[in-house]
């Protein structure tokens, strides 16, 4: 399945609204702080220079507000049962 990653964060978040199945993920990275959001095939990410960054605090917000599923590993699934 394709994932379409776009810049737009109000976009991203009034498409997600509609969709089932909202996955988040939030990555520690020496330079920052990496968030990656999906809902159905729409995609967003994007880095921050610290958790005080306001769009990172909203995007925080919207995580519990709109049932975001934390996404902790990825894996192909006929490894899944192993």
């Amino acid at each position: 399945m394709t994932v379409y990653v776009i810049e737009d964060l109000d976009f991203f978040l009034e498409q997600a609204r509609n969709c089932r199945h909202k996955l988040y993920q939030i990555n520690q990275f020496a330079t920052g702080i990496e968030v990656r959001l999906r809902a159905g095939t729409l995609g967003f990410r994007k880095e921050y220079k610290s958790e005080s960054d306001e769009e990172f605090q909203k995007i925080k917000r919207i995580i519990e507000t709109e049932g975001f599923i934390e996404v902790i590993e990825t894996m192909p699934d006929d490894q899944f049962f192993i």
